[in-house]
């Protein structure tokens, strides 16, 4: 289920996203390897088959708090709202990729590599979590039975990426749902009420560089006109909703 306009602006999108990461990579590589030489509390080897599983859930488990996060705070939306705008679901969808995700959300994997995970198993496991993620954004999958509340399934995901009032702000995780249910974000896709796509206020564009800049700027001028120089401040740590 494609539509033209909106795939073209999809793709263009995840091209552009690769640049930046490029340029940051050896920055956030070595923010890595330092940690991982002078404060790894060495708790994991990577001969030993434990790690992976480990990683591989601590890995997830780390994805759903910084998506959730980008949802709730509105610097963080700011960067993570690009891949929300469009207003198809399908395959494209998912290389809707921001430009300035590079800034943060690295933060939120640092605790992984302090209990000791190996840089190749770290790079391993986040490789199949990314993977599996594209191939869920899909209509045409409706629901697979008991998996729905084990994993990230094309049915849940509908939810995460609708603008309906019955599902705005749920279903962060990556391959597994039951952190949802665990955490309190999980909603299940209702027959009666169809996902709407999008944000609650739409771009109205096909611009990738409006797209990735969008949020930033209402963040400034608001920051601008507000008078009080510590709401200046809190305008950009305010909730993501508002």
């Amino acid at each position: 289920t494609y539509r033209l306009n909106d795939t073209l602006t999809s793709i263009s999108l995840g091209m552009i996203s690769r640049f930046p990461v490029m340029l940051n990579f050896g920055v956030q590589s070595a923010i890595f390897i330092y940690i991982s030489q002078y404060l790894n509390l060495g708790l994991l080897s990577v001969k030993n088959p434990f790690t992976w599983i480990a990683a591989f859930l601590l890995y997830d488990l780390s994805y759903y708090w910084m998506h959730r996060m980008h949802h709730e705070i509105k610097i963080l939306w700011a960067t993570h709202v690009v891949h929300h705008h469009g207003e198809e679901f399908n395959l494209s969808t998912a290389l809707r990729q921001t430009s300035s995700g590079f800034l943060w959300s690295w933060i939120f994997y640092i605790p992984l590599f302090i209990l000791g995970i190996p840089p190749e198993v770290f790079i391993t496991v986040g490789s199949l979590n990314l993977i599996y993620q594209f191939w869920v954004h899909t209509e045409h999958v409706k629901t697979i039975g008991i998996f729905e509340y084990i994993l990230v399934t094309p049915s849940n995901h509908r939810v995460h990426h609708a603008q309906n009032e019955e599902y705005i702000d749920a279903n962060y995780g990556g391959v597994f749902i039951f952190w949802d249910i665990i955490f309190g974000t999980f909603i299940e896709e209702k027959k009666e009420v169809k996902p709407i796509y999008g944000t609650v206020k739409p771009l109205n564009s096909w611009n990738p560089i409006k797209a990735n800049i969008d949020v930033y700027w209402l963040i400034l001028r608001d920051s601008f006109v507000t008078k009080r120089w510590g709401d200046k401040f809190k305008v950009w740590f305010s909730d993501a909703r508002w």
